[in-house]
């Protein structure tokens, strides 16, 4: 994070320094505008700057022909500016194009300080604008790869996922939690929200190609770990035979093994069935805790089952793209 706060500072700096020597070496006047509109306009996606640049090109360009109007006609005065903010901003509102409201409001402010107020000004102004934007977008179109990084990410969550799976299996048989079970789920929290944010800017840094293969991988991965919260709830309260636990204990093991990015979890499922079916033959609860303790059996298992499932249907998501 500090590495691409740092990397956006770099493009602030560079891009307004970059638009106001071009600015001065044109001979525009008010060439440090130029250098303000390129801050304003770095952005931190692709996709982001695009969206936001078109807006703040139009405010501009609205601002500066009312400008232009209004003075030449009413006078440029501070009242006057101030019946421009009122039409301007309402309008940017309205036009939901507010990005450029400050741009805009600081463009008027050289007309209403000339001393002669004719055509030249609105293509000085306009070039400010321009200047100012194209330089922001050459920056912005250049941003650093999260591709590899997030590929990192994704093999860190699989392995806290196997870990918090195979404890699981353990404390099924012990009857006891690691002492770390707590910190593995602080981790794997931050690395989820962490990589969900990488996610979001992979996919608004595509263009042209449109990818939503991170961002559905991520929240894919949330709702597996809002699933294995539940599972946890209800493995702590059970009280069986060493032979039931034994074999749950087994398959969740199994589970936490072939957690792969590509494993579809199709046999998981099929064997998590299976052993369903053989919980289901066995003798009726004698007693209300033997009753409790077979409930609580079958909710682990639908939970272990929407955990595969959540799985499977992603893959089948993304098979035929």
């Amino acid at each position: 994070m500090i590495k691409y706060l740092q990397s956006k500072t770099l493009k602030m700096a560079l891009s307004a320094t970059i638009a106001i020597i071009i600015s001065n070496y044109v001979g525009l006047q008010f060439g440090v505008t130029s250098g303000i509109i390129a801050i304003l306009s770095i952005q931190d996606t692709k996709k982001e700057s695009l969206l936001v640049a078109g807006r703040r090109i139009i405010a501009s360009a609205l601002a500066i022909l009312l400008s232009f109007m209004l003075y030449l006609l009413l006078g440029n005065n501070p009242i006057i500016f101030g019946l421009f903010l009122i039409i301007f901003i309402q309008t940017t509102i309205i036009l939901k194009i507010e990005e450029g409201m400050v741009v805009g409001s600081v463009l008027s402010t050289h007309l209403l300080t000339s001393t002669n107020i004719n055509i030249s000004w609105i293509i000085n102004e306009a070039q400010l604008t321009v200047i100012g934007i194209g330089v922001a977008m050459m920056f912005n179109l250049y941003t650093a790869s999260l591709e590899e990084q997030f590929e990192k990410n994704k093999e860190r969550i699989e392995d806290y996922y196997r870990a918090i799976l195979s404890d699981m299996a353990v404390s099924l048989v012990t009857q006891a939690v690691p002492i770390y079970e707590k910190q593995i789920s602080v981790n794997v929290e931050e690395l989820v929200n962490k990589s969900k944010f990488m996610a979001q800017i992979i996919n608004n840094n595509r263009l042209f190609k449109k990818n939503d293969y991170y961002l559905s991988y991520i929240e894919m991965r949330i709702i597996q770990l809002d699933t294995m919260k539940r599972m946890k709830r209800h493995f702590s309260r059970f009280y069986m035979t060493y032979d039931q636990t034994r074999i749950l204990s087994e398959f969740t093991n199994e589970v936490a093994m072939n957690l792969k990015e590509d494993n579809d979890c199709v046999e998981l499922i099929n064997k998590l069935n299976l052993l369903r079916k053989d919980y289901e033959k066995m003798d009726l609860p004698k007693n209300r805790n033997e009753f409790e303790n077979r409930a609580l059996l079958f909710q682990f298992l639908n939970d272990l089952e929407d955990f595969l499932v959540i799985k499977k249907e992603f893959k089948e998501s993304f098979q035929n793209r």
